[in-house]
């Protein structure tokens, strides 16, 4: 009688954690809901700066990316509202470096909405670059 007592409490607290960890990992509604994704990957030999140019022709920095790294840079939702976007990336190299020209690339004119995520695949040869929107 004692043992079934002990595994009914043992049981029923085993669901009380159960459900207050579920809990726990409700979302948040926040900010960072108001925005898209941009990840870059870059594989070019120098840093690079990623900016956004909004439907009235603005250019926005987004963001700098080291070599050899990846980051997850925002657009905002407000310059998307506007119409379509273009992402521009240009080289972030000193003057005295003898890698090259400053000369940078960009995306054709991209229809996005909230949910979706634009994917920068960046090449030691920038005109080689690959770019995937992934529709949310």
């Amino acid at each position: 009688m004692m043992r079934g007592t002990l595994h009914v409490a043992l049981a029923a607290a085993l669901l009380g954690l159960g459900a207050t960890s579920a809990k726990a990992e409700t979302p948040v509604a926040g900010p960072s809901n108001n925005t898209i994704d941009v990840r870059v990957v870059n594989n070019n030999a120098s840093m690079v700066r990623v900016y956004v140019m909004d439907a009235s022709g603005k250019l926005h920095q987004l963001g700098r990316v080291a070599r050899s790294d990846f980051k997850i840079l925002e657009i905002p939702g407000d310059l998307v509202a506007k119409g379509d976007v273009q992402i521009k990336v240009f080289p972030d190299e000193p003057v005295w470096s003898l890698q090259g020209g400053t000369d940078g690339i960009r995306t054709r004119s991209l229809s996005l909405k909230l949910g979706d995520a634009v994917n920068l695949f960046l090449e030691t040869n920038l005109d080689e670059s690959l770019v995937e929107v992934a529709k949310g």
